[in-house]
């Protein structure tokens, strides 16, 4: 018996097991198994891949809980499999992204730990937001992935918040308004404002017309680094604070202090590290999408002390933090 501990062996070929991942997402894997049971051959055949890697590379899944295989060479999905369908609010665009995004930047990793730089201009020699400016098919993959996770995080937040009290939301950098259809579409008293730049504004008018809301969304084209509409009742900011680190993230919130006024709240829906993180793996996600913030944009996810403190500068304070059942939660914070 070994003595290495099989969670060690686990971490050391997590890498792999990613692009295994990945591959399997390329590929719509879990889609093709979820109708039925599949051999590698029948796999392979549909997929156009060679019949031999695809039975190896099936193994693996296997090996790592993502498919299941029975007596006959048989492949199933699993409840993680389906994680990673495209017919759902998953994972699947999410990981997509993140291969393109920063699979080749975390061999960076020792620079960002040096330097406390983000490794992703350290490498490509421009920012992130410039490098996905050039590239339409890398803005697309990552706009794919940021409906996927604001698609299934709409459902968490609308059973988490009570937006009984409200007449309008703003969602601030709300890109193509997946978050705020799913809130509008559960709350029908409310309407609604989208607010981002031109380029994170593309597909919204049909998103909200699929809905069923259009009619109860103003599109406003703007930076949350200057103004927003003033004068509503709750300001959504999704995934956007955790961008950036203390100084941009400041001037943000400070253009939402400004807009807000006496009875309005600000919503920042986000990962919270907890203090101290869990050594028992439920922290996980929290804690990588910090340092893939670190590596990629110099952003950070933040504890809740964090997040007062940066409410306190611009007038704000912590009212309470709503746990959901997904890793983000809910952050309200209002005017002192």
């Amino acid at each position: 018996m070994s003595s290495i501990p099989q969670e060690a062996i686990r971490l050391m070929n997590g890498f792999r097991g990613y692009q295994l991942v990945v591959a399997a997402c390329r590929l719509e894997l879990p889609d093709l198994v979820a109708s039925g049971p599949l051999d590698a051959a029948e796999i392979a055949s549909r997929t156009g891949m060679n019949p031999d890697a695809m039975r190896r590379m099936l193994r693996g899944l296997v090996a790592w809980g993502f498919f299941a295989e029975d007596s006959s060479g048989r492949y199933s999905p699993t409840a993680i499999s389906d994680a990673f369908r495209s017919d759902r609010p998953g994972l699947r665009n999410m990981t997509m992204m993140l291969s393109d995004e920063g699979y080749s930047l975390w061999s960076s990793f020792t620079y960002t730990l040096e330097t406390g730089k983000p490794a992703f201009e350290h490498v490509y020699g421009k920012g992130r937001w410039e490098a996905m400016s050039e590239d339409p098919a890398e803005a697309a993959q990552f706009n794919a992935a940021m409906v996927e996770t604001s698609t299934r995080v709409a459902k968490n937040v609308v059973e988490a918040y009570d937006f009984s009290w409200a007449r309008s939301v703003v969602d601030v950098g709300g890109g193509n308004g997946a978050l705020l259809a799913g809130i509008l579409r559960a709350n029908p008293h409310l309407r609604g404002v989208l607010v981002d730049l031109p380029a994170g504004l593309d597909g919204a008018g049909e998103t909200m017309r699929e809905a069923g809301v259009g009619d109860r969304v103003e599109v406003v084209e703007g930076s949350f680094f200057e103004s927003i509409p003033a004068g509503h009742d709750l300001y959504l900011l999704k995934s956007i604070v955790h961008d950036w680190d203390d100084e941009p993230a400041t001037k943000i919130l400070a253009t939402c202090r400004t807009a807000m006024g006496a009875s309005s709240r600000l919503l920042v829906v986000d990962r919270v590290v907890p203090e101290p993180v869990n050594p028992d793996g439920r922290d996980v996600g929290t804690v990588m999408s910090d340092l893939h913030m670190m590596v990629v944009l110099g952003g950070r996810e933040r504890t809740n002390s964090e997040l007062a403190a940066l409410f306190g500068s611009v007038g704000l304070e912590l009212a309470r933090d709503i746990e959901m059942q997904s890793d983000f939660h809910v952050v309200e914070a209002r005017p002192v």
